[in-house]
């Protein structure tokens, strides 16, 4: 259900509520966290009790062994000496030596079975272990993408507030940027939380196949670290998405030919960086909307173009950067494209980004020939936010 955004103190219960929800996706992956840590823990109390077992049994073994040597020894004098000693004689010791013959093979037999379930524990132990370590790991990077989240949601409500003069532009950045914190948070709940949720099923199976199947467990442990690499991927993703730590440290052009080269990899996309000058960006607010203006022309080759080349030009001089991002795709009917939700909804955030800085986007597109995102905006060092 949507929540009209009328004033600031509206736009502050917004993000508070979707901080509140961001904040139970992490609750229940610490407590999932928890849960594999308790359980650890009592394998460990389980594996100590089983070595007390272990070796009280081992201490029995040793002195039936003693008792069953000692009683063979006997049998064998008393046979030996077979014509001196009476049928009673005999009978008692040899039952007696069966007896403890008997005592002694069930006891090593229990032996056995105590020391292959200690065994089995122990394994399950180090695989509880090396979960662990990683769900602590996927914790730590949640705590920073949390300190992400807080921190661009506040500079969200500041902005907002500053840009009440201009209701036209700032209502439909609001709006935008509602959506997209709400899908950030629904993409952290649905996509870490629900796979550590689905490694620790795994990790019960695994357990299971242990003591039932053990041949097929080396398949089940592949099927754990192969998810775990795609939930470090999945959080590395929305953590680079918000706000690439590369854009304060390196600057625009090499967080551009970082992107470029990624997706030459994940998408298969061959996207060619061009750099005609590259002077000094006066305000980190124009430096990060000019990336968000790239960043939202790359998303919608992705999404729409089905190009395999994109081209990105940047010419940064001292009062202007000017910027053009091109494919080969299908392109569109430009008189069309407000019809069309997904790509209006991209292009318009682009421009009215633009507009904030008092800057300008242009958009031309042909169908089968391709789409040009055209953007200029002042270099200045004047304070926008």
């Amino acid at each position: 259900m949507s929540q009209d955004i009328s004033t600031p103190k509206d736009l502050d219960q917004v993000i508070n509520n979707v901080i509140l929800s961001i904040q139970n996706g992490q609750e229940e992956i610490f407590n999932i966290s928890e849960n594999v840590i308790k359980e650890t823990e009592s394998i460990k109390r389980e594996i100590e009790s089983f070595k007390e077992r272990v070796n009280l049994i081992i201490k029995e073994v040793e002195e039936l062994e003693i008792l069953e040597r000692k009683s063979r020894n006997h049998l064998f004098i008393v046979s030996k000496n077979f014509d001196n000693s009476n049928e009673k004689i005999i009978r008692e010791a040899y039952e007696k030596a069966r007896d403890i013959q008997v005592k002694l093979i069930v006891k090593r037999e229990e032996e056995k079975s105590l020391i292959k379930q200690r065994n089995d524990l122990e394994l399950r132990l180090k695989k509880n272990i090396e979960i662990v370590e990683r769900a602590q790991s996927l914790m730590s990077k949640m705590k920073s993408v949390m300190d992400f989240l807080l921190s661009d949601l506040a500079d969200i409500s500041k902005t907002i507030s500053d840009l009440e003069g201009k209701a036209q532009i700032g209502m439909k950045i609001i709006k935008a940027q509602e959506e997209e914190r709400r899908r950030i948070a629904r993409d952290i709940h649905d996509g870490p939380a629900q796979s550590i949720a689905f490694l620790v099923i795994k990790t019960e199976i695994a357990e299971r196949l242990i003591k039932k199947n053990p041949e097929v467990i080396s398949e089940e442990l592949e099927e754990i670290k192969s998810q775990l690499r795609a939930v470090l991927k999945e959080i590395r993703t929305v953590m680079y998405d918000l706000r690439p730590t590369s854009l304060d440290e390196l600057g625009l052009i090499p967080t551009i030919q970082r992107i470029a080269e990624d997706l030459t990899i994940d998408k298969d996309l061959d996207i060619e960086v061009t750099v005609l000058s590259e002077k000094k960006i006066k305000n980190h607010l124009i430096r990060l909307t000019c990336y968000r203006i790239i960043q939202e022309g790359i998303n919608n080759i992705i999404k729409h173009s089905k190009a395999s080349k994109a081209s990105i030009k940047l010419d940064i001089t001292q009062t202007k950067i000017n910027g053009v991002i091109s494919d080969e795709g299908e392109g569109f009917d430009i008189n069309e494209y407000k019809s069309r939700e997904n790509v209006s909804f991209g292009l318009s955030s682009m421009k009215e980004r633009a507009e904030m800085v008092n800057g300008k986007v242009k958009i031309d597109s042909i169908k089968g020939r391709g789409t040009k995102i055209i953007f200029s905006i002042p270099n200045k060092e004047e304070e926008y936010e």
